[in-house]
């Protein structure tokens, strides 16, 4: 299975070397590619993985180590593992550099490859001490992609960055026990997740928040406003899309409201998702499942309508239908029970067998979104 899900993989992964034009043609279509579009695309990928890098996943150390094997190279150690982070995110924006080049063109092509290098230094320099206002420059990638700079902004760009780097440029600090356990916790929690498909096991924790219970409005409400983290990821989706709706204007307006939405809104639904999963949890709430579930569907519309709003001040074209969709799809995502992992009836799809029960239990909310969306348009 594992040998054929990679022989799958790379064989998508490598369509836009061997059939570029047929991706063109789906994706693109007869319009025109707008000026500057691999510009735009390579620097929200920048954007997002000097983001994701920012989050510092890699300070972590195994607690048994810290106890019984603490030598004093703690430091070699998560500098090591922050290197291969750096790498592998800066490896993926390399290979979207160069198969958005293949599709939609090299223009401006030598300054942007300034830029991603000068950017790629930034991220290694701020990665390693966090600073105050350090989301700032992701941030202005973003907002520079989303307003498809022409190339020669790109040099004064490139120079920002290395200016930005030489300011940040710095020893990291000893990283503590805390620290590093709580790392270590988070990507161990992430890591098991990922084996049985739980996603909702890896949606943000909430962080400690003031108010009142009482009733579930405020419970719904508090949960989002716990989760005030993730509102740099919805700003990234609120330029994204209407990028992607000028460079593949085949795909319909619909799709990239409807799929940022849903993407956007995810994880703040994570209170929803704790209740509904932790029968204990769930008892503290003595509303019915209705109630809870009608109240955040109205809420996650909201936070929908917000996410939307933005993406269209950015640029893409208003679909308030996919506004209900999106966050219906959200609460029937994060509102199924726990999952249910007993065996049952199989199918066959091109030499895998997918447990169907499994399947269907993770994909309700996907494909409730999908379903609609296709109605929509």
């Amino acid at each position: 299975m594992s040998g054929l899900a990679v022989f799958i993989g790379a064989g998508l992964l490598t369509l836009p070397f061997y059939r570029a034009e047929l991706l063109h043609e789906r994706f693109v279509g007869a319009h025109a590619v707008p000026a500057n579009a691999l510009t735009a695309v390579v620097l929200l990928a920048v954007a997002v993985a000097v983001v994701s890098l920012l989050r510092r996943d890699f300070v972590r150390l195994h607690p048994a180590r810290l106890t019984w094997d603490d030598t004093g190279d703690r430091d070699r150690i998560v500098h090591r593992a922050m290197v291969r982070a750096w790498a592998l995110r800066f490896g993926i924006v390399a290979y979207l550099f160069v198969a958005a080049g293949f599709v939609l063109g090299w223009s401006g092509w030598p300054a942007l490859l300034a830029t991603t290098v000068a950017a790629a230094l930034y991220a290694y320099a701020a990665a390693r001490r966090a600073r105050r206002g350090e989301h700032a420059v992701p941030f202005g990638l973003a907002a520079a992609g989303a307003a498809f700079v022409p190339s020669t902004w790109l040099w004064i760009i490139a120079g920002v960055l290395l200016a930005a780097t030489a300011a940040v440029w710095g020893p990291p600090p000893r990283p503590g026990r805390r620290e590093l356990v709580r790392g270590h916790l988070a990507h161990v929690a992430r890591a098991v997740a990922a084996s049985f498909g739980d996603v909702l096991s890896v949606l943000p924790r909430p962080r400690p928040t003031r108010g009142r219970l009482g009733t579930t409005l405020r419970f719904v409400v508090t949960g989002i406003a716990a989760r005030r983290g993730m509102v740099a990821a919805a700003v990234l989706l609120a330029l994204a899309a209407p990028v992607l709706h000028a460079v593949f204007p085949v795909v319909a307006p619909v799709w990239w409201a409807g799929l940022g939405a849903y993407f956007a809104v995810l994880p703040f639904a994570g209170g929803l998702a704790e209740v509904s999963t932790v029968a204990g949890l769930r008892r503290w709430l003595p509303q019915s499942d209705t109630e809870l579930w009608l109240t955040a569907v109205v809420v996650l519309m909201v936070v929908a309508g917000l996410w939307l709003a933005a993406a269209a001040l950015a640029g893409l074209p208003a679909a308030p239908a996919a506004i209900p969709v999106a966050a219906v799809a959200v609460a029937r995502t994060v509102s199924r029970p726990d999952l249910d992992y007993s065996p049952g009836p199989t199918a066959d799809l091109g030499g895998v067998a997918m447990p169907v029960n499994l399947v269907r239990q993770l994909v309700r909310g996907p494909f409730l979104l999908v379903m609609g969306l296709a109605a929509l348009s």
